[in-house]
């Protein structure tokens, strides 16, 4: 074993091999932090940073954080809590949540896609459409695309204040047995966002009018 020493000097009487060795131990830290740091760089957290609260003496008050992947497309949006800190919703098990994950790819898939390449295997996956934010039209063909699921009750809108996503963004829900997927595109198509398994809410429905 080689000692080194505060400095990155070996001690006197230890060979050239051991200086290799820390040579190379040192380009693996370096390349292992340039790894970091394009994965944070792509994959991230963005933060909505409100006004000044006065009872909070001036400080401003920080929102809640949703995912972006890939290149930061802008100044951050507002994002609100996650569906699952709503205390009125039904608990969830690990069990429910693995026994629908297969079926949530689809619903996913019918909220951001709206019928293109929902297989994976179609010709036309090749050309994925210039993605966008979201309007009304998306909205309407993701309600569409929803009802032709395997979710017993679904709704589609662009997301409100206090809602779980990006304010703006397109937000979908669907029932599947007796919990709700719930999830979030900043843009479509293929904008992947944040997407949660949590309970219904007491009249049965996954989102709040």
């Amino acid at each position: 074993m080689h000692v080194v020493r505060d400095d990155g000097e070996l001690p006197a009487g230890q060979d050239g091999s051991g200086r290799r060795w820390l040579g190379r131990t040192r380009l693996v830290l370096v390349l292992c932090g340039a790894v970091v740091a394009v994965v944070a760089a792509t994959a991230g957290v963005r933060w909505f940073v409100g006004e000044p609260d006065p009872a909070a003496g001036g400080k401003r008050s920080i929102g809640y954080g949703c995912p972006v992947f890939g290149s930061d497309p802008g100044p951050p949006k507002e994002c609100g809590p996650p569906a699952a800190l709503d205390p009125r919703r039904a608990p969830v098990t690990e069990g429910q949540r693995t026994a629908v994950r297969d079926r949530a790819r689809a619903i996913r898939l019918a909220a951001s896609h709206a019928g293109w390449c929902m297989t994976g295997a179609q010709p036309e996956c090749a050309r994925q459409p210039a993605s966008h934010e979201p309007t009304q039209h998306d909205v309407d063909a993701a309600r569409l695309w929803l009802s032709r699921t395997e979710a017993s009750a679904s709704t589609a809108r662009l997301a409100r204040q206090g809602d779980p996503g990006h304010v703006g963004g397109l937000l979908y829900a669907a029932r599947l047995d007796d919990v709700c997927v719930i999830g979030h595109f900043e843009q479509v198509p293929s904008g992947v966002s944040g997407e949660e398994i949590v309970g219904l809410l007491p009249d049965g429905t996954c989102l709040p009018d």
